[in-house]
């Protein structure tokens, strides 16, 4: 039998680009370290997590009675080891915490990549729409705040999510290590005067803003050192952009390419970078050069507009307090954007039926440098042209010198659950009373389990783990505890 002809067409096209971070980077996990529960503050700030506790705690458990008092805690605290060590002292009650996976490896999520790439997309095909049909777009936005924007991002990326043109573009976890998060020191920068021509450092439970930092709120986080590389991949849909069934159902229109997003990112990063520069050259009068000069170095990077370049690498910002504008797109124009701030109460005084101050948003989070203010944070580099085997050499010698200085553990995969075992995620550990709870993948309510009962080693709220089930006095509890993958 004769074959017959046939095409072979791509389905899909992945690729590996190098992950650059340009200024410090914040991803956070929703969890905030606690003064002498999570870490202790000398010299420098010593950070023990759950699971290295629970070690310390099964190994020596005579020493349970000592969190009852916060003195004989913070001794205890500092002499478990296998604890993290930053130079810098945190003089704050708690630490925001970078994103980690159930093995306490941090990552830049690929949710937070694409969520970023989707603000550049839906600016890029907003800025195709004439006026009259953007004005009927924003007559359309929607009564509660958190969901304005949704009936423009429908209209302008597809009206459900099986016709969304982010169906097409994937973006996977990039892994990064504990060696290259260091904590950082940021201060709100609250504009004081109307016009926007000075500024002051946000006190937060005072509601006011001062010339000196001594007298602001500082904010501690875990942030990506600038110089960090991570390997990231992407993956971009063919089928969805090429196949003409999928173009006449979607309306996808091959749209996209890596090439185009890398193109549209640079130019909304500059628009960014540019709107930044002029907010802080207005207010700072002479005092913020050592910021002002770090966001020209990022405007430098950026390649010119419609050279080969500019294909190749991008300049993104993504991450907690990148900001309102670098969130939403920034595609409203004034006009639009004090109406928005009239309809959803965005620093608008209802009673009086005026703006409370004209400018919009009037404060940034800004990095220190000791006492220098010198980085908005979230700016990384996209190098899709990149050395990707130097990028993975770099990242292995750093992942090896990292497991060679850090305390083995013994965790068992979900593969190698026993028969009679069930698993689930540690729901809370109460580390004074000496037991926990976890939510069973069955369901139904937290099951307790008892420290002497468990083995320790990397539990902590969140980590999977295998157990029996078993009938103590007509409850059941949770025994044989261990953390699986």
């Amino acid at each position: 039998m004769e074959a017959m002809p046939h095409t072979v067409r791509r389905i899909a096209e992945r690729v590996q680009a190098v992950l650059e971070v340009l200024t410090p980077v914040h991803i956070g996990c929703g969890i905030r370290w606690q003064k002498n529960l999570d870490f202790v503050v000398d010299k420098e700030t010593y950070v023990i997590p759950e699971h290295v506790l629970m070690t310390y705690l099964q190994e020596h458990p005579e020493s349970l009675a000592d969190f009852e008092d916060e003195q004989r805690r913070a001794e205890l605290l500092w002499e478990t080891e296998g604890g993290i060590e930053y130079e810098l002292p945190c003089r704050s009650r708690e630490i925001l915490v970078f994103m980690r996976n159930g093995n306490g490896q941090p990552y830049v999520p690929g949710s937070s990549l694409k969520g970023a790439l989707r603000t550049v997309i839906f600016r890029h095909f907003w800025e195709q729409l004439d006026q009259g049909r953007k004005q009927r777009l924003l007559a359309k936005t929607g009564e509660k705040r958190e969901s304005a924007a949704q009936p423009l991002v429908r209209e302008v990326l597809g009206r459900d999510p099986n016709h969304d043109l982010l169906r097409v573009l994937a973006v996977f976890d990039t892994p990064v290590h504990q060696e290259d998060l260091d904590l950082y020191r940021l201060f709100i920068l609250n504009l004081t005067d109307p016009k926007g021509r000075r500024y002051g450092w946000r006190n937060v439970p005072r509601k006011r803003s001062f010339s000196d930092i001594r007298d602001a709120t500082p904010i501690y986080a875990e942030m990506l050192r600038p110089g960090t590389q991570g390997v990231l991949s992407l993956r971009l849909d063919r089928f969805l952009l090429d196949d003409e069934r999928a173009e006449r159902e979607l309306h996808f229109s091959d749209k996209l390419s890596l090439e185009q997003l890398a193109r549209w990112a640079n130019r909304h990063a500059r628009h960014l970078l540019k709107r930044e520069q002029a907010f802080l050259e207005q207010c700072g009068n002479g005092r913020l050069q050592r910021l002002l000069d770090s966001i020209d170095s990022l405007v430098q990077l950026i390649p010119a507009e419609d050279t080969p370049e500019e294909g190749k690498r991008f300049l993104l910002r993504l991450g907690w307090s990148s900001g309102w504008r670098s969130m939403t797109g920034d595609y409203l124009e004034e006009e639009n954007l004090n109406e928005i701030r009239k309809k959803y109460g965005l620093n608008y005084d209802r009673n009086k039926n005026q703006l409370r101050f004209p400018v919009f948003p009037k404060t940034r989070k800004i990095v220190f440098d000791g006492e220098e203010p010198s980085w908005l944070a979230g700016w990384v580099q996209i190098r899709l042209d990149a050395d990707i085997q130097q990028a993975k050499k770099s990242a292995s010698e750093v992942d090896t010198e990292a497991r060679s200085s850090r305390p083995q553990m013994e965790i068992t995969t979900s593969g190698d659950v026993p028969q009679d075992y069930e698993t689930g995620v540690v729901h809370n550990l109460k580390l004074s009373k000496g037991y926990g709870t976890i939510l069973s993948d069955k369901g139904g309510e937290p099951i307790r389990f008892d420290f002497a009962t468990a083995d320790m080693t990397g539990l902590e709220k969140g980590a999977r783990v295998r157990f029996r089930l078993v009938k103590e006095e007509n409850q059941y509890r949770a025994v044989d505890v261990k953390k699986v993958n």
